[in-house]
């Protein structure tokens, strides 16, 4: 597995918790960025040249896991919000988007993958070890 630093997007802190522990039970040795929820995720987004100085090589993430519903600004919210980024930070381009919620509901399923950047859509009580491993081995290596 590619070394690689993720963003992990959810209000909450357990669930942040559960998945940086699978993320290294998986082998996975790259930074983990946290945030609250879309608008600190913006905030840490937002300015890049600073952020590079900081975090070097591991800045941008090269993942992003995303929860739905968060107050201040929602997974929806934020792509929306992401989208209008990207366009003055091309650096961003290369970002995996994971959906990580606990909605199985389609139609935000089908909204998620409206954005061509979002690649996979994980249900955190569906999340094991191997899958994980398997997720970021597909978008990672290749």
């Amino acid at each position: 597995m590619k070394h690689a630093s993720v963003l992990i997007i959810d209000d909450n802190q357990l669930d942040r918790y559960i998945l940086s522990r699978l993320l290294k039970k998986t082998g996975h040795e790259g930074r983990v960025f946290e945030a609250n929820d879309g608008q600190d995720a913006l905030d840490f987004l937002k300015d890049y040249q600073a952020r590079k100085e900081e975090y070097s090589d591991d800045f941008p993430p090269a993942v992003i896991f995303l929860d739905i519903n968060m107050p201040k600004i929602d997974g929806f919210e934020f792509l929306e919000k992401f989208s209008a980024l990207k366009k003055d930070n091309p650096e961003y381009e290369s970002i995996v988007f994971m959906m990580f919620t606990s909605s199985d509901l389609v139609e935000e399923k089908e909204k998620a993958f409206s954005y061509h950047f979002v690649k996979d859509f994980l249900l955190k009580g569906d999340l094991d070890i191997e899958l994980l491993k398997q997720k970021l081995d597909d978008f990672l290596c290749n």
